[in-house]
């Protein structure tokens, strides 16, 4: 039972003996072992399609349709006239008429085009990128392209590129001219390499002190940490509401979509080194984290621990006697298995209760040695904040903060903890206003 949930298997009991347990263990090695096999079997069978010519993936690329099996026939890829039409729009927009892949991508969902994945209503630049660098339409499609990697701990297997060489080639009717789509390839290369078109990942993540806490109050979007002239201009953050793909018939263009990052960096900095320095908003904060409430006293903690222990051992005693009435026949199995259930649980609930007051103990220590030391610890914050780089100061900020909410006079900033002017008795987060009458906007 875990969380108060407790589950019941309807066709076969859980295991409760030591061959039940090796029974069920066994069964589910057996069921891995052929379940890799039944993987490997199928990823060999789509190789071996794939080698001759064969789609084995209905997912192809767009402007082509993917037709099952019919029959003896095999499946095949045939053109979609209506998407080979968009996808030569496309190209001849972006090489002809130099358009961007956003101004594309704009136009499409203004004429109501279906989008590739078809689950949404508007088009996205990468989506439009993706087609320019499919080659193909000029009637070469590789499969085997990608694989996932799972690395333990990571979470969701990710998805990357094989190398080239064990990409398969198969053929498909091709739709493009080779002369488009080789400009659409050079265009492409060469508004890459133009840090001057749009703004640019930092070359220098540790720039930006406030960087993923600040939020735009008018749009409700993180703003991105960006720099001007691709890299050495000036420092801000730039609110994504302007961005052509977010308006809507709802929406409106941000009134206020960059600030002056120093000016906003420098004001929450020392803002929340003035509140580090308050020794009563150190004892509040970790008061909230560690326990709110009256701390036990250490006599009353000893005691209750006794009681603990003394229950887990008599549990443990009961269960093996129970063990040994079931070996001289005294009781039956059935008896046995209930009765023993019931001291599990038992000794279960002991141990918690035993874990959580070894934690508030330990906790009580730790508040009581910081309420004797705090000033000195408050002295020695002051000193580290003042040594701290840049790499340092946005750590301690993503700790201490949860977001900055800004406008165009004005920053809200949420910290994790009650301040020390108004104590927050219920936990809850607390907020205090910056003035700020000269927010720089870039343009």
């Amino acid at each position: 039972m875990r969380d108060r949930i407790k589950v019941r298997f309807l066709e076969q009991p859980p295991p409760d003996s030591p061959e039940q347990r090796l029974l069920v263990q066994i069964q589910g090695a057996i069921a891995e072992y052929e379940r890799a096999r039944i993987m490997e079997r199928t990823r060999r069978g789509r190789l071996f399609w794939a080698r001759q010519g064969r789609p084995v993936n209905s997912h192809v690329p767009y402007g082509y349709r993917y037709v099952q099996r019919n029959g003896n026939q095999p499946p095949y890829i045939e053109v979609d006239s209506a998407e080979v039409k968009i996808v030569r729009e496309i190209f001849h927009r972006y090489v002809d008429h130099q358009w961007t892949s956003l101004q594309i991508a704009l136009h499409l969902s203004s004429e109501g085009v279906p989008t590739p994945t078809r689950r949404g209503a508007d088009w996205d630049p990468s989506s439009v990128r993706v087609i320019l660098r499919c080659e193909a339409y000029l009637g070469t499609w590789f499969q085997n392209r990608y694989q996932t990697q799972s690395t333990p701990g990571a979470g969701r297997p990710r998805t990357v590129q094989r190398p080239r060489a064990e990409w398969i080639p198969m053929s498909v009717t091709p739709t493009l001219d080779s002369h488009l789509f080789t400009k659409a390839q050079q265009i492409l290369d060469k508004r890459n390499q133009d840090p001057s078109r749009c703004p640019r990942p930092l070359r220098n993540p540790d720039s930006h002190l406030l960087r993923h806490l600040v939020v735009c109050g008018s749009c409700g979007y993180k703003m991105t940490a960006l720099n001007s002239n691709g890299g050495h201009g000036y420092r801000y953050y730039w609110c994504r509401g302007p961005d052509p793909r977010r308006i809507r018939k709802e929406r409106v263009f941000c009134p206020y979509p960059t600030l002056d990052a120093q000016q906003l960096d420098e004001m929450v900095w020392s803002d929340a080194v003035l509140l580090l320095s308050d020794p009563e908003l150190l004892l509040a904060a970790w008061k909230e984290q560690s326990g709110k409430g009256a701390l036990l006293d250490e006599d009353l903690m000893k005691e209750e621990k006794r009681q603990l222990n003394k229950q887990h051992t008599d549990a443990q005693q009961q269960r093996r006697r129970l063990l040994i009435a079931y070996e001289q026949e005294a009781i039956e199995l059935e008896e046995l298995v209930s009765r023993r259930k019931v001291l599990d649980e038992k000794i279960q609930e002991v141990q918690r209760r035993i874990q959580n007051l070894e934690k508030q103990h330990q906790t009580s220590k730790t508040f009581y040695n910081l309420g004797e030391k705090v000033d000195a610890v408050c002295r020695e914050l002051a000193t580290e904040v003042e040594e701290m780089n840049m790499p340092q100061k946005m750590k301690l900020c993503s700790q201490l903060i949860e977001r900055v909410v800004v406008d165009d006079h004005s920053a809200e900033i949420h910290y994790r903890f009650p301040l020390s002017t108004n104590c927050n008795t219920r936990g809850e987060r607390a907020t205090i206003f910056l003035q700020m009458p000269r927010l720089l906007s870039i343009m």
